[in-house]
């Protein structure tokens, strides 16, 4: 029987245990939260706008052209935000129209538009948004920035749990289930966990070096110094990394798929942990290559 949510949508009904990978991938498309899939989209957009600026722009602000970092964070919370709203319908509507879910939402795009409108206001200025502590204001404003990050890397979690609860046979699979949940609890045990390290130390190196011409272009990583940067990327993208992984393990059995799922849950925390360790030698994992 179809429910309403997903008539509105017309995303055909079936047992969550016998659809396949296509058949999950249109509920994830059909389905998705509209106003946070929309937000998502525009913040994905307006990455195109900072493309082009810095195509255009060629002020530099800490080594690089300053509408890099922008650009960066809208790729990258863009994907995010898109993310979640696929995996919101797994929730169920009941969940979804509940104050919890309502709440989470209303969290994810509040601090996402915050995130993203700071940072690009502060590159437009010529000016740091990260490590910006000259003033009262500009400290506040980065310590609100630290604390948005967190609460928008816990919104894909409150649905994950409740995606292990579905309601109807039109809950989400098992296997794509447990990837949503483990692929959030390791976004919050390495990406966020490491953005906290990151707050801590002065710039985004351990030590500050001036090694400008030593990293990869756009991303800005040190090709031959520690850098946390590269443990906060590999942890916040466990969450579509192993929602993939999910999406794959669909037809296989249910033990089979939990443990590699969880096999690979440990194994993308331990590859944090390894970058970390390198970062606070001041190492970077370029240079085993």
């Amino acid at each position: 029987m179809i429910d309403k949510h997903n008539a509105h949508h017309n995303v055909p009904a079936a047992s969550s245990e016998s659809r396949g990978v296509l058949a999950s991938l249109r509920l994830f498309l059909y389905g998705a939260d509209r106003l946070v899939l929309s937000a998502g989209s525009a913040i994905l957009t307006l990455a195109l706008l900072s493309l082009v600026l810095a195509l255009l722009d060629p002020r530099i602000v800490d080594g690089a052209n300053l509408w890099h970092k922008p650009l960066k964070f809208q790729l990258s919370v863009g994907l995010y935000l898109i993310t979640l709203a696929m995996i919101i319908p797994g929730a169920g509507p009941k969940f979804r129209r509940s104050v919890l879910g309502r709440s989470t939402v209303v969290i994810a795009l509040s601090t996402a538009v915050f995130e993203i409108a700071w940072i690009t206001f502060r590159a437009a200025m010529a000016q740091r948004s990260h490590y910006a502590t000259d003033t009262g204001f500009e400290t506040s404003m980065y310590v609100l920035m630290g604390i948005a990050a967190v609460l928008l890397s816990l919104t894909p979690l409150v649905f994950a749990i409740a995606c292990m609860f579905p309601k109807s046979g039109d809950g989400f699979p098992a296997a794509l289930r447990v990837g949503i949940l483990l692929g959030s609890v390791v976004t919050i045990l390495g990406g966020a966990t490491v953005g906290g390290m990151l707050s801590e130390v002065p710039a985004h190196y351990p030590a500050d070096p001036d090694d400008a011409q030593s990293r990869i272009p756009f991303v800005g990583w040190s090709l031959e110094r520690g850098d946390l940067r590269i443990a906060h990327f590999v942890g916040l993208h466990a969450l579509q990394g192993l929602i993939a992984a999910g999406l794959l393990l669909i037809r296989s059995r249910i033990r089979f798929a939990v443990t590699s799922l969880i096999v690979g849950a440990v194994g993308w925390l331990v590859a944090v942990a390894w970058l970390v360790a390198l970062a606070r030698d001041d190492a970077s994992p370029f240079a085993f290559f």
